[in-house]
């Protein structure tokens, strides 16, 4: 097995992918785009690579599963708030991206407070959801970037499928969090 210091490529990964948070908000601010284009599918191509490491050559830690999926939902809230307070990016959908976001990282703070820090692992539908959009995301930014590259017909059909897939995604993580916590011993031993 590989080992030694190699097990933290993973989390410096994840920490580049941080650090990429704040020069993509201040290209699309400055109306960069093809740099916050660049810059958004390296930190969405991170993500693939870190977890593919990590389950590879099983370099997981309990900071890469904290820090991970919140470097994510930072890149992925920022972006989208970004680019919505600019007027590219529709304000109801960027608001309930932002708000089932942060209804999650509340939900895993008030678990942890409750319980204790929840073994996390996110579900499909989660991970699809993620995925159409940064699709979504990269596709405003291509545009942006070189207009009319992406139909308009394909914005309005991937906007409201993942308007749909963000509230089946919330209500999804509501159903099983709160299952789950009404199941883990530590909260029922706290009553």
């Amino acid at each position: 097995m590989v080992g030694g210091r190699l097990r933290y490529i993973p989390n410096a990964i994840t920490v580049a992918r941080l650090v990429l948070v704040l020069p993509i908000a201040l290209a699309i601010f400055e109306e960069r785009f093809l740099v916050a284009l660049v810059l958004f599918t390296v930190s969405g191509l991170s993500d693939g690579l870190d977890g593919f490491l990590a389950r590879r050559f099983r370099w997981v830690s309990a900071f890469g599963q904290l820090i991970d999926p919140l470097a994510d939902k930072l890149m992925m809230m920022t972006t989208t708030l970004t680019l919505g307070l600019l007027g590219h990016f529709p304000l109801m959908l960027m608001v309930l991206i932002i708000v089932k976001d942060l209804a999650i990282l509340g939900g895993v703070f008030s678990y942890t407070t409750l319980a204790g820090f929840p073994k996390i692992q996110p579900n499909r539908l989660g991970k699809i959801t993620t995925a159409s959009q940064i699709v979504l995301l990269v596709s405003v930014l291509l545009n942006l970037s070189f207009p009319g590259a992406i139909p308009g017909l394909f914005h309005m059909v991937w906007f409201w499928l993942v308007a749909a897939m963000t509230v089946l995604d919330g209500v999804s993580y509501l159903w099983i969090w709160t299952a789950r916590l009404a199941e883990d011993p530590r909260w029922k031993e706290s009553i």
